[in-house]
């Protein structure tokens, strides 16, 4: 249902300035818990139209980790609690929209909690 996740020019930015704060040599492993911080708000991200110029592609497989099951099952549920149509397009952009939400909380965060939260993920 998803193949590849697409992030605007200023959330390729916000990675870049993530990664080199944390260490972490990956946008995937940035990514997975942007979404998941995203998620945990009850709150629905707000509606924007996204313009992907500049920005990057992941690959869902790589994205996930190799968990794809685990992260499109996180993403149905969390569009049956917030009233939405399962489909691809709504999947697409409640995916989305909650790791571009969830880039920018982390981006708003103290050098400190950054390196302690994301680097607790690696141990």
């Amino acid at each position: 249902m998803i193949d590849r996740i697409r992030l605007t020019a200023a959330a390729k930015i916000q990675l870049s300035t993530l990664k080199r704060k944390t260490g972490m040599e990956h946008y995937n492993s940035i990514c997975r818990h942007a979404l998941c911080l995203s998620l945990a708000e009850a709150s629905v991200p707000p509606d924007e139209e996204f313009s992907f110029n500049g920005g990057i592609e992941i690959d869902w497989r790589v994205f996930t980790g190799g968990h794809e099951d685990l992260y499109l099952n996180i993403l149905l549920y969390r569009l049956q609690q917030d009233g939405c149509i399962a489909n691809s397009e709504n999947l697409k952009k409640v995916c989305i929209s909650h790791v571009h939400r969830g880039l920018s909380y982390l981006a708003g965060k103290e050098d400190e909690y950054l390196v302690e939260s994301l680097m607790k993920l690696v141990e």
